[in-house]
């Protein structure tokens, strides 16, 4: 977050945070942001850098050392997370309402006190961490097929995906060249990787739970290999954490843990492995006919059963999953009623339990949070939602912290062809125009710029525009503030784009045009780049300082022109702090994104290193 506030949140930015902190409902201005008058700053650029530094510190402290991993860093990084996600606005996104989910959970699993090694509800916290994933994970898959999309029927998804999704790598590229067969295997492998295996997430046996542990490793190395999904998937393989035991090493080869034999407790361990593997083969086969194409010989899979038969089996799995779920939580609640200290009955450890304050409160946080979240599951189909007025209604005031969010929903329709917004100016309506550049989303056939890699870091920005490619143009108002500051050739606007491409002037004229980008062949690529592209229509209409229209929109917006910033001033007198935050600003904003959270993590590592 603190690689582009200023261009997105700040006061010379598209939606500044200034405008949701004065003007939003009750809900939109819970933030720690309305804190920062009383340090001297006011709602712009400073005072969400210095969150975002608070953040990162108490974090970073977290990740070298153990002793700061308590309730009170937590409940910081939470805070201030949550505060920064209420002003991302329309830039907010999937993997935001994952992370602060699991930090909630976090909470209740850490030590209040640095001498105490684990929190009585450790058990449940994993419990609730594991029911997390699943359901992040069995969302991701149940809407696929679910949404009769005929791309995912015909097993042909992911190969469109590969083209389609929102910021693609070369690796994406290069895979996208396999032979068809590989991509039907491989859509396959995500059915069972999204619908099958994140059962194994509850299984009793630690062989079985370290066996879902590497297939999903294995399937998450290769999301974050083809697209620029930011911390998404690595924060889906920390998650994963919760499924092994204090003996598991993370660090070891899947032959050592699946072959291990001294652990007596888990003796048939590799043999279930070995069993479900074959299930799960014997089952795709027989899920799966397989034939052989006629127009280029190559194998192809079709589906043995309907897509009522599919919605059938989905109805039971949605329904039993929280059920399990429960019974699990259950025998956990009752095992930390029976190890209340010096307790002789279950009726004695519940009046134990119930003295202690700050467990009970817990506990019944982790249940509710459990039972809310039964109602996002719950509406992966119609026919299993949740109706009733008294959940729905819980779920919408938690939904509001974001401790209990939907997922899955932006996967139910594949696009059936790339679409790209190009943003253009020009001093001349019927002049030639010119193209902004962009960091990370595709806008040129060019090889060097159109596929590049941008590893942990989220460009909000590029990824934005993937929406908006996909959606009416009405649907965007995000694009008019934008359109203005660049008409202002406003800095931290101009920051988030290509600096190569972008004009030495403020331009008289700025439209967008739609185009459609495809993936060029292997031999095409030899002597081109990547894609290949076509313009298809406007976008937006052609915009100048002077367009009414673009003033009403703005207007309605509550936004204000950079003339009408300046002429009011802002609310910061603390001079000195202010000055300390653009010194980090301009030292830190030197560099990528992505080689600053590389950075931050080699560091963590080398002090780790030196610790031991």
């Amino acid at each position: 977050l603190f690689s582009f506030p200023t261009g997105l949140y700040g006061d010379g930015g598209i939606l500044p945070a200034s405008r949701i902190l004065a003007n939003g409902t009750l809900k939109e201005r819970l933030s720690l942001l309305q804190l920062a008058p009383f340090v001297g700053l006011g709602h712009g650029h400073e005072a969400i850098d210095l969150l975002c530094l608070v953040g990162a510190t108490v974090a970073f402290l977290g990740l070298i050392s153990r002793a700061h991993c308590r309730l009170l860093s937590f409940i910081v990084m939470w805070s201030v997370y949550f505060s920064l996600v209420q002003i991302a606005q329309s830039f907010r996104q999937q993997a935001d309402h994952l992370l602060l989910e699991a930090g909630f959970l976090c909470i209740l699993l850490a030590p209040t006190r640095l001498t105490d090694r684990r929190h009585p509800m450790e058990a449940i916290a994993l419990l609730l961490l594991k029911w997390l994933v699943f359901r992040f994970m069995f969302a991701s898959g149940s809407v696929k097929l679910a949404s009769g999309c005929p791309l995912w029927w015909s097993l042909d998804g992911l190969k469109r995906h590969y083209e389609t999704m929102p910021l693609p790598t070369s690796y994406s590229w290069y895979t996208y060249q396999l032979p068809d067969v590989f991509h039907r295997l491989s859509t396959i492998y995500v059915y069972l990787s999204e619908l099958v295996v994140p059962w194994l997430f509850f299984a009793p046996s630690r062989t079985v739970r370290r066996f879902a542990v590497w297939w999903h490793v294995f399937l998450h190395l290769n999301i974050i290999g083809c697209g620029n999904y930011g911390f998404l998937s690595p924060l889906v393989l920390t998650l994963l954490v919760a499924l092994l035991d204090d003996e598991d090493e993370l660090v070891v080869t899947a032959a050592r843990q699946t072959n291990s034999t001294d652990d007596s407790a888990d003796r048939y361990g590799g043999r279930l492995v070995k069993a479900i593997s074959l299930l799960m083969v014997v089952g795709s086969w027989l899920c799966f006919s397989v034939g052989v194409s006629k127009d280029d010989g190559q194998l192809t899979f079709q589906p043995t059963f309907t897509q009522d038969q599919y919605l059938n089996v989905m109805q039971t799995m949605i329904r039993a999953a929280p059920l399990l779920v429960f019974v699990l939580l259950v025998k956990q609640f009752l095992k930390l009623l029976s190890s209340q200290d010096s307790v002789g009955s279950l009726a004695e450890g519940m009046r134990q339990f119930s003295k202690n304050l700050g467990l009970l409160i817990s506990t019944i946080v982790a249940f509710t949070v459990f039972f809310m979240s039964i109602v996002p599951h719950s509406r992966l189909l119609p026919s299993t939602a949740v109706t009733s007025p008294v959940m729905t209604r819980a779920y919408g005031g938690l939904h509001s912290l974001y401790v209990v969010n939907q997922y899955g929903r932006h996967l139910t329709k594949m696009r059936p062809m790339r679409r790209e917004i190009i943003l253009e100016y020009g001093d001349e309506l019927n002049g030639t125009w010119h193209e902004y550049g962009f960091q990370y989303k595709p806008w040129t056939v060019e090889r060097a710029a159109s596929l590049p890699y941008g590893w942990l870091h989220f460009p909000r920005f590029d990824f934005k525009f993937y929406d908006a490619a996909g959606s009416k143009s009405d649907a965007q108002k995000w694009i008019y503030p934008l359109v203005q500051r660049l008409l202002d050739h406003q800095q931290p606007v101009l920051d988030l784009l290509d600096s190569r491409h972008v004009p030495a002037e403020a331009p008289r004229y700025v439209r967008t045009s739609l185009y459609r980008f495809a993936y060029t062949s292997f031999a095409d690529a030899a002597a081109g780049g990547f894609w290949t592209r076509e313009r298809l229509t406007d976008y937006f209409n052609v915009f100048s300082r002077e367009d009414a229209h673009l003033r009403d929109k703005l207007r309605q917006m509550n936004f204000r022109t950079a003339a009408e910033q300046s002429s009011s001033g802002g609310g910061s007198w603390n001079w000195l702090l202010r000055w300390l935050l653009d010194a980090v600003r301009r030292f830190v904003g030197a560099i990528e994104g992505s080689y600053l959270l590389i950075g931050l993590f080699v560091a963590a590592g080398m002090v780790l290193y030196t610790q031991q």
